[in-house]
C-alpha cells in the first residue's frame, strides 16, 4: 500500500481526542483513499470553532511553523511517501523546499487563483510574491487543479471536487414565496465578497420583500435589520440541504473562486445561483446560474427575473450533469495510484 502525506496549513483544533477543521475539503480528503493509500496529514493547530471532523487518526498538528516543518522533515525519514501539498502559503512553500531538497514526489493541489485571492486579502505587492512562490512550486510538482483558468501549465490533472451523493438529489421541491429568501454559505471574509453583498443588500432590501441568510464563520458582523440573519457554519449534510430548501436563491459574491462547491450543491437542490462578473468562469454550461453586475439595481432586476421565471428555471436545473463525490474519488485515486 502506497503512503500519501497531505500537507496544508489548514487551522485545526483537537477536542476530546477528535480533530476538527474549518475547510470541508480537508475533511473530504480524510475520507478518501482509505482502501488504496495509507494517508497521513500534517496540519496547523489553532483555536477554532469545531466544524468538520477529520476522519483520520493519522494527523500531526503543529502550533507554529517550526514544529510544522519539523513534522515534514521527520516524515521524510519514515516510510517512503508521496506528498500532496494543498494550496500555496508560507507554510506549504517552506515544506515544498524541504521535500524538493530530499527529492520526494510532490503533488500540488490548486483550489483558487492565488494572485487574485491574495490581492483581495493582502494587496497587490503580496499577490506578486505569492504568484512567484506558486510558479516555483508548480515547476517541480505534479499539479492538480480545479479549474483551467487558474493554471497556465500545459500538463496537469483537472479534478471536479464534489460532496454530492444520492441524498442531494432526492425530494427536490419549490421554496415558499411568502418572502424571497436569499442565501449565502461560505467564509465571512473580504475575498468572499460578503461585505460587498451586505452593502448592496442594504440598498435593495426595503424595495422588495427580501431576506438574506448568511451561514459561515469569520469576522463578526453586526446585524442591521430583521431582514438579515447570521447562522453558524453547518457540517451535517441533512441540515445543509434543509437550509438550501428553505431559500429561493443562492448568492455567491466572491471576487475569486476556483470551483465553489456551494454552487453545485445549490443546483442539486434546484436552487438558482447568482454570481458576480468577477467569477463568471464558474458558470460553465450549468443551467440555473446567473451573472449580475456588482450593483444594487442590476442585482434587483436579476432577482425579479429569476422569480418571474422560477418554474422553467427549476425544470432546467434538473437537466444539469453535476459532478458527484464518487466522480471526485475516482479522479483522485487514478492520479495517486499511477
Amino acid at each position: 500500500m502506497k503512503n500519501l502525506i497531505i500537507i496544508n496549513n489548514e487551522k485545526c483544533t483537537k477536542i476530546n481526542g477528535e480533530i476538527f477543521c474549518e475547510n470541508i475539503e480537508i475533511k473530504s480528503l480524510s475520507q478518501m483513499f482509505r482502501n488504496d493509500l495509507k494517508v497521513n496529514f500534517i496540519l496547523r493547530e489553532s483555536k477554532i470553532e469545531p466544524i468538520h471532523k477529520i476522519q483520520s487518526k493519522n494527523v500531526s498538528l503543529s502550533s507554529n511553523i517550526f514544529l510544522f516543518l519539523r513534522s515534514v522533515l521527520r516524515s521524510i525519514f519514515k516510510n517512503k511517501s508521496d506528498y500532496l501539498i494543498v494550496s500555496v502559503t508560507p507554510y506549504t512553500f517552506l515544506s515544498f523546499i524541504i521535500l524538493f531538497l530530499f527529492r520526494r514526489k510532490i503533488f500540488l493541489y490548486l483550489r483558487s487563483d492565488v494572485k487574485k485571492e491574495t490581492t483581495q486579502i493582502l494587496g497587490k505587492p503580496a499577490s506578486f510574491i505569492f504568484k512567484i512562490l506558486e510558479l516555483i512550486m508548480m515547476s517541480f510538482s505534479e499539479v492538480i487543479a480545479v479549474n483551467k483558468t487558474i493554471i497556465k501549465k500545459k500538463h496537469y490533472h483537472l479534478v471536479t471536487p464534489s460532496q454530492l451523493d444520492n441524498k442531494w438529489f432526492e425530494n427536490t421541491s419549490y421554496p415558499k414565496f411568502d418572502k424571497i429568501k436569499l442565501l449565502y454559505i461560505g467564509r465571512v471574509k473580504i475575498e468572499k465578497g460578503i461585505f460587498s453583498l451586505i452593502e448592496i443588500f442594504k440598498k435593495i432590501y426595503d424595495k422588495k420583500s427580501l431576506s438574506l441568510t448568511i451561514i459561515g464563520k469569520g469576522k463578526k458582523i453586526n446585524n442591521f435589520s430583521n431582514n438579515i440573519s447570521f447562522l453558524r457554519s453547518i457540517s451535517e449534510k441533512e441540515d445543509l440541504i434543509k437550509k438550501y430548501d428553505e431559500h429561493a436563491i443562492l448568492i455567491l459574491p466572491s471576487y475569486t473562486e476556483g470551483y465553489p462547491q456551494v454552487l453545485i450543491e445549490s443546483l442539486a437542490r434546484r436552487r438558482p445561483v447568482i454570481i458576480f462578473n468577477e467569477i463568471e468562469h464558474v458558470k460553465k454550461n450549468y443551467k440555473g446560474v446567473f451573472i449580475s453586475n456588482r450593483d444594487p439595481e442590476n442585482l434587483l432586476i436579476l432577482i425579479n427575473k429569476i422569480i418571474s421565471n422560477y418554474s422553467s428555471i427549476f425544470d432546467d436545473m434538473g437537466k444539469n450533469n453535476l459532478p458527484t463525490r464518487s466522480d471526485f474519488e475516482k479522479q483522485l485515486n487514478k492520479i495517486f495510484r499511477n
